[in-house]
């Protein structure tokens, strides 16, 4: 099975090349067919994780410029990082998770969901913790103001716990949790992949984990001004990105996302895990109304967002997105 899998992850790769070379039979969606202006830049603001690599991949590959958009990729170390840049007016696309999405609108009003995005988060301990149980009282590195401490909520419930049974140390960024981990100075921390496979490279036990084909709270988010004067670029960016996921379904792995995971500095032994992972995501969706509820009714209560929480409002509708 194993020899199968590189054999259709090698035939995978070279289909790839092939195509950069010709695009006979082979129907692209084009900004063209809509648009007067085709070559509109759109630049995407990440953090370094699974749904944020499938995003760089598209450029790493040029599946974006094939299909006649310019689009740039730009990773940041945290999610603080991420929202400065959407501040600023650096990015106008960003992958972002739900509650963070609350977050930003508050201010940020003009900022909509395009649709979830593939991923998923782990708890990850200290390898003398055998269970989520056994962390009572522990300390667990999180990022307060994003999906990570609603994530470890929902995971200490489950086991029935409670946040107020924990200590919580706010360590922005995963590389940084990572470390944390790994010198001792917190007990366990919410991750994302590859942060999940380089705590696990350094010895510690994910003792909770999403399904991965499960909606985890991921979601690109887009500064809806930019997207309503640019519909058809909107349109292919969402295309492009359906267009990774299906080539990592086919292929059942992460090796077409291992460009992105070395600008992110993963190490050898956590790509050689991520790589061994049969992996299979959901194509980009609409939101579902529960999730965005529960999201933001956490939101509200962490005083991260206050005011109505309305779906419609924070949606916007993208062709191909259902």
């Amino acid at each position: 099975m194993k020899i199968l899998k590189k054999i259709s992850i090698f035939l995978a790769v070279c289909l790839l090349v092939l195509s950069s070379f010709s695009f006979i039979g082979i129907k692209k969606v084009s900004a063209a067919d809509t648009d007067s202006n085709s070559q509109v830049q759109y630049t995407i603001g990440t953090t370094k994780n699974v749904p944020s690599a499938i995003a760089a991949m598209g450029k790493n590959l040029n599946s974006y410029s094939k299909s006649n958009l310019s689009a740039d990729v730009k990773a940041y170390d945290s999610t603080k990082d991420l929202n400065n840049a959407i501040e600023s007016g650096t990015v106008n696309a960003a992958v972002t998770d739900l509650v963070n999405y609350a977050a930003l609108s508050k201010k940020h009003s003009n900022w909509k969901i395009a649709g979830t995005m593939p991923g998923y988060y782990g708890l990850v301990a200290n390898k003398k913790y055998k269970s989520v149980k056994k962390l009572k009282h522990k300390t667990i590195a999180v990022d307060k103001s994003n999906y990570s401490r609603f994530y470890l909520k929902k995971a200490l419930k489950k086991n029935k716990l409670k946040l107020s049974n924990v200590k919580l140390k706010q360590i922005d960024s995963e590389a940084d949790r990572v470390s944390a981990l790994k010198d001792g100075s917190v007990d366990a921390a919410v991750l994302q992949d590859p942060s999940i496979s380089e705590a696990k490279a350094n010895g510690d036990k994910v003792v909770n984990k999403d399904k991965i084909k499960a909606d985890n709270g991921n979601v690109l988010i887009i500064n809806n001004d930019y997207a309503k004067k640019n519909a058809s670029n909107t349109n292919i960016l969402c295309t492009v990105i359906n267009e990774q996921i299906r080539t990592i379904n086919k292929s059942d792995s992460y090796m077409l996302t291992n460009n992105s995971f070395s600008e992110y500095d993963v190490s050898g032994k956590a790509v050689q895990k991520l790589n061994a992972m049969t992996v299979s995501f959901k194509k980009m969706h609409r939101v579902k109304k529960s999730d965005f509820k529960k999201a933001f009714k956490y939101a509200k209560q962490q005083k991260l967002y206050k005011g109505k929480i309305s779906y419609n409002k924070s949606t916007i509708s993208v062709k191909g997105i259902k």
